[in-house]
């Protein structure tokens, strides 16, 4: 049973439906866009209500509307000027499309330059046919009728809106820290399945990317995610299953952290650059950008936590090389200090992704790097800025029903709807359980209820909830809201969800098998570290990956694995208690002949081995190698002999 209300609109949570954002700084942006909307249509009304000139009319109607030089021209000629009027649709396309591209890749100059191109363009092309007519009184009149509404309009959104309401009173309580079990247990055949699907394209060369997608280098289907997200699961799986195995599975984590360093992962940003912040700089860490700087900060600050392995803390650990020659220092500390001081000056309190566009759930990514910080150097930024941080989204970032919005714009204030559907909603109750958890549970309290339903057979899950494409790859499945749904319920520690969403993952879209590794068809990579996380996670995980991370001095000291050759043998269990090592090793690729490094053994000891009872004697380092003939899963338990 969930530790969470059964209900899905719970009422002590619920908020008043309001017109437009409830945010101060939302609302004075939207009032502010309003009010120059207004004042440039009162401008195109007045400049066509004085001017008889065809290319001032002309330009004037191309301010009022994209394209609407162009149509008015072709419509008011003695006959029809079909030319005309196909440019003025095309344009108000064009415009269109520049606001899908104004979402899709920040560039904030496409709308008004095209929009300003279209106007200067019909008037040129009024010069040369000559087709308005100055006689046509009423639409200044209607343009200057709609300019005071929107100025109107405008004004009222900068009159406050109370933020508390009654009904925001009552929230679930704090609750304390679920503390990881001494003994993880056994990863079963299927999860190392699926676990091979990530170690293979981690494990390979820095500069191969085989078996990654490469769809578009600025929206969710970005190389830069395929490898945050695996990497979030590897550090996951370390720290449920496998705690003490450095060997491949460090590996493999410090190679995805050092693939995302390469310039084809982080190019995109000298375009968002220019054509949404103005700046010719290449530097993705200049500004804005969270969807890099905060998602490469926390995959470090896992990778730490889980593994103990502080190498990329090292000052300059993280730096990158521009194909010029230049030089962007960086390492873990500094990336942090660098979101932390954005969130600081945001008057929004959150960093964009794109330029202008303000995304929850992308930021409730990056506050785990900054809370993880804190954990592993004492410092305490987090708990510096953790209440504003929470203030400002449930205010700024909420909508009438109190879910967070996809994403809003910081020029205009204005929220678009939920794409991705209901997964970009939950997602940031995932991530939000390591920092803010009371804010974390709010939001799955008014989710859940959409997400599943009760059949005479028990709980099954709301498909149609979900969007039919995969974010990660933008194929036609519902794989990815899936997964997503079930990690943030294992997360939240909502049992009776995570068995819906895993069940219906299961019977609409199987894994299939090939040569050891499993993988959904169709399915996109962090689809599947989602998955990972959701099966081989635990109530809280990622809040006890974040808030108490591994000493680096006490991971090379405690019994582990420290070289283990992939994928000859796969390591499906591997934890340590008071000196003790336990491992479960499986031939992943036909019976073999293995050898096992091991480190943090007490010097100079003699070990004994439960499967064979042989003895052996740790090096004054610590270390020592064992040799077996593996054939089928095999359990290990290596003690100091009496």
């Amino acid at each position: 049973m969930s530790r969470l209300e059964r209900t899905g609109h719970p009422t002590a949570l619920d908020l008043p439906r309001r017109f437009g954002p409830r945010g101060p700084v939302s609302r004075r942006r939207v009032g502010r866009s309003l009010l120059v909307a207004g004042l440039v249509l009162a401008g195109a009304s007045l400049l066509w209500s004085v001017s008889a000139s065809p290319a001032l009319q002309a330009f004037a109607l191309g301010l009022a509307f994209p394209g609407g030089g162009f149509v008015i021209c072709g419509a008011s000629a003695p006959a029809m000027d079909m030319t005309a009027l196909w440019i003025g649709g095309a344009s108000a396309a064009a415009f269109g499309l520049a606001l899908f591209l104004c979402f899709a890749t920040g560039n904030v100059l496409g709308p008004p330059a095209v929009w300003l191109g279209a106007a200067v363009a019909a008037s040129l092309y009024a010069v040369h046919h000559g087709c308005l007519a100055a006689e046509s009184g009423g639409l200044p009149v209607l343009g200057l009728t709609l300019a005071a509404g929107l100025a109107g309009m405008g004004l009222a959104f900068f009159r406050p809106v109370p933020v508390s309401t009654p009904g925001m009173v009552e929230r679930p309580a704090a609750r304390p820290l679920v503390r990881v079990a001494a003994s993880p247990s056994e990863l079963g055949d299927d999860d190392l399945a699926r676990l091979r699907f990530l170690l293979d394209r981690a494990l390979q060369p820095l500069d191969r990317f085989d078996g990654f997608e490469r769809l578009d280098p600025f929206q969710s289907a970005a190389l830069r995610y395929q490898l945050q997200f695996a990497g979030f699961a590897l550090a996951m799986i370390q720290r449920n299953h496998l705690p003490a195995l450095q060997a491949y599975l460090t590996d493999a984590q410090a190679n995805l952290i050092d693939k995302a360093r390469a310039h084809r992962v982080w190019r995109y940003w000298a375009a968002e650059s220019l054509w949404g912040r103005g700046r010719i700089d290449p530097n993705p860490f200049a500004a804005d950008n969270v969807m890099y700087t905060g998602f490469c900060a926390t995959q470090i600050a896992l990778f730490q936590a889980a593994s103990g392995d502080r190498r990329f803390s090292v000052p300059g650990a993280f730096s990158l090389i521009h194909p010029s020659g230049r030089r962007f220092q960086a390492d873990f500390p500094s990336l942090v200090g660098n979101i932390a001081g954005q969130h600081a000056r945001s008057d929004f309190g959150l960093i964009a992704c794109e330029p202008n566009w303000l995304f929850p759930v992308c930021n409730s990514i990056g506050y785990a790097a900054i809370a993880a910080h804190d954990a592993q150097f004492g410092s305490g930024v987090w708990a510096g800025m953790a209440a504003r941080q929470q203030a400002m989204l449930r205010s700024e970032f909420t909508d009438g029903r109190g879910r967070f919005v996809t994403c809003r714009s910081s020029h205009t204030g204005l929220a678009v709807p939920a794409i991705g559907g209901v997964l970009t909603q939950l997602l940031p109750s995932f991530f939000l359980n390591a920092t803010l958890p009371v804010l974390a549970a709010e939001n799955w309290q008014r989710l859940r209820g959409d997400l599943i339903e009760q059949t005479g057979a028990g709980t099954r899950a709301r498909l149609g909830q979900f969007w039919p494409i995969d974010v990660g790859n933008y194929r036609f499945t519902r794989i990815a809201g899936l997964c997503g749904a079930a990690a943030t319920a294992v997360e939240l520690g909502d049992q009776e969800v995570a068995e819906a969403m895993l069940g219906a993952l299961d019977a609409r879209y199987p894994m299939a098998t090939s040569g050891g590794t499993g993988h959904r068809p169709d399915a996109s990579i962090w689809s599947h570290a989602f998955e990972i996380m959701a099966r081989c996670g635990r109530q809280d995980g990622l809040r006890d990956l974040v808030q108490n991370p591994v000493d680096p001095s006490r991971a090379e000291t405690s019994p582990h694995i420290s070289a283990c050759p992939y994928p000859a043998a796969l390591v499906a269990k591997a934890a340590a208690s008071e000196g003790q090592l336990d491992i479960t090793l499986v031939p992943g690729s036909g019976a073999a002949r293995v050898s096992l490094d091991l480190a943090g053994l007490r010097p100079s000891r003699v070990y004994r081995r439960s499967d064979d009872a042989s003895a052996f004697t740790s090096g004054p380092d610590g270390r020592a190698s064992i040799d077996l003939h593996l054939t089928e899963r095999r359990r290990i338990t290596i003690r100091e002999a009496a």
